[in-house]
């Protein structure tokens, strides 16, 4: 099964790169400036709240702090 997994999260990755990318033309920049001058913050910022909200809400656990008491009575007898 890690096997299955593992191959199939290679192949995953290797095709989502592969989908996207464009030849680079020769003598000029690898797109290092397109990529500063974008506008690629605000993607980094939402999903670090996003990240923090799912965090927040998994530890919750949805426990309310007024939970009712239950007494156990055990009775025992000797033989």
């Amino acid at each position: 099964m890690r096997k299955l997994t593992t191959i199939v999260i290679a192949i995953g990755l290797a095709s989502a790169t592969m989908a996207t990318a464009e030849p680079l033309s020769p003598g000029k920049p690898a797109g290092v400036r397109k990529a500063q001058m974008g506008n690629t913050e605000w993607f980094v910022f939402g999903g670090l709240a996003a990240v923090g909200i799912g965090v927040a809400i998994a530890t919750s656990g949805g426990r309310s702090s007024n939970a009712p008491v239950q007494t156990i009575s055990v009775i025992t007898t000797n033989p």
